[in-house]
C-alpha cells in the first residue's frame, strides 16, 4: 500500500531537495527541448519533442502537478509555433491529467503505454491546429499543411518519443523518493522532534 505524507510538514529536508531537484531537470529539459525545436534543425520533420516528454513526465507523475507541466509545456509549444498563446496550453493540461490518472490507476507505466499517449495526445493537438488554423479560415491549399508539415512531424513525434521517455524516465527514477527509506526517516524525524519537545517542556517545568 502507498503512503501518502502530509503535505503540511510531513517531508524531510532530504526529501524536499530531491523533489525540487527532479522538478528543475524537468524545467531544464523543456527549456533545452524548447530551443532544439526552434532552432528548425530538423525542417519540415520537426519532431514535437515537448509533447512526448510533457506526457513522460504525466505518466510518472501525480495528477495536479502533471496538469501544471502540462501548461507550461503548452505555453512553450505555443512560442515556439507562434500560435495563440495559450491553445496548445488548454490541450496539453488535459491529456497530461488524464494520462497521470490512467498510469496511477489502470495502465502500466511502460514504453508503450507512453508511445500510445504520445500518438494521441500529438494527433488530437495537430488536428485542432489545423482545424483553428485552416479550416475556420478557408485557407487555400490546406492540404499541403497536412502533407508536408503536420503528417511529417507527427512520425518524426512518436518516432522520437522513446528517447522522451528514456529522459524523463531517468530524471524520476534517479530523483524519485523512496517510499521505504523516505517514510523511515520522516518517522524518525518526527521522533527526534517529539522527544525535543518533551525535552523542552520539561526544562520549562523544571524552571518554573
Amino acid at each position: 500500500m502507498k503512503y501518502r505524507i502530509n503535505l503540511g510538514g510531513g517531508y524531510t529536508r532530504k526529501m524536499k531537495i530531491r523533489i525540487f531537484l527532479r522538478w528543475f531537470f524537468y524545467a531544464l529539459a523543456l527549456v533545452l527541448l524548447y530551443s532544439l525545436m526552434s532552432s528548425g534543425t530538423f525542417g519540415a520533420w520537426q519532431p514535437f519533442l515537448i509533447i512526448s516528454f510533457a506526457i513522460g513526465v504525466a505518466i510518472h507523475e501525480h495528477e495536479f502537478s502533471s496538469s501544471i507541466f502540462g501548461i507550461f509545456c503548452g505555453f512553450m509549444l505555443d512560442i515556439a509555433m507562434g500560435t495563440l498563446f495559450g491553445f496548445f496550453a488548454v490541450l496539453m493540461m488535459p491529456f497530461c491529467f488524464l494520462v497521470s490518472l490512467l498510469a496511477r490507476n489502470l495502465i502500466r507505466v511502460n514504453f508503450v503505454n507512453h508511445l500510445i499517449a504520445t500518438a494521441i495526445t500529438t494527433l488530437f493537438s495537430f488536428s485542432m491546429h489545423y482545424l483553428f488554423t485552416y479550416v475556420i479560415w478557408d485557407v487555400s491549399s490546406r492540404e499541403i499543411v497536412i502533407l508536408n508539415v503536420l503528417l511529417p512531424s507527427f512520425i518524426a513525434t512518436v518516432v522520437t518519443a522513446p528517447l522522451m521517455y528514456l529522459l524523463s524516465r531517468l530524471i524520476w527514477r534517479k530523483l524519485t523518493l523512496d517510499e521505504s527509506s523516505d517514510l523511515r526517516e520522516a518517522l524518525e524525524e518526527a521522533a527526534e522532534s517529539a522527544d525535543e519537545s518533551k525535552k523542552e517542556r520539561r526544562r520549562h517545568k523544571i524552571d518554573s
